[in-house]
């Protein structure tokens, strides 16, 4: 079972339809890994929110006290269930430069930006994280793989 709340607190337009389907994509895709029993159910809430709350909940629970554009909060993982929240900031996500590795991607498309940061938020709710070399490695492995993946979807007719 799979439960998506999608929720835009923003003026930026969102499409709600679009961001359930890719999540959904990044789900199945790491289903057939096997390596993630706990995706069973899931129960996630995807919300929209502006510079000022995102840079005050950044500090509060990361003491960064600048806005980001993500924020992942793990609410439940059991072995067959998996809950949480993931905060994003279109007014961030809008600006920021990725700098992916793969020069040939001209990612100036917010909808891809939010693609790539929909499958990086969810693997930080599956346990990844980036604190050290090794573990960026890893996840940036993950979230390559989940990109490449949706790209592909994406253009198959």
């Amino acid at each position: 079972m799979i439960s998506i709340e999608v929720v835009n607190l923003t003026r930026y337009k969102i499409s709600k339809k679009e961001i359930t389907k890719t999540i959904k994509k990044i789900i199945t895709r790491l289903r057939r890994l096997k390596k993630f029993p706990f995706l069973k159910n899931i129960d996630l809430s995807i919300a929209f929110i502006g510079e000022a709350e995102i840079k005050k909940l950044n500090s509060k629970y990361r003491k960064i006290n600048k806005p980001t554009d993500e924020l992942s909060f793990l609410l439940e993982k059991s072995r067959t269930k998996l809950s949480g929240e993931i905060l994003l900031c279109p007014k961030v996500i809008k600006t920021k430069d990725y700098g992916f590795h793969n020069p040939n991607y001209k990612l100036k498309a917010i909808s891809y930006k939010l693609r790539g940061l929909l499958a990086h938020a969810f693997l930080h709710l599956c346990g990844f994280d980036h604190k050290t070399k090794k573990e960026w490695k890893k996840m940036e492995e993950m979230e390559e793989m989940e990109r490449l993946s949706l790209r592909a979807k994406r253009s198959n007719p």
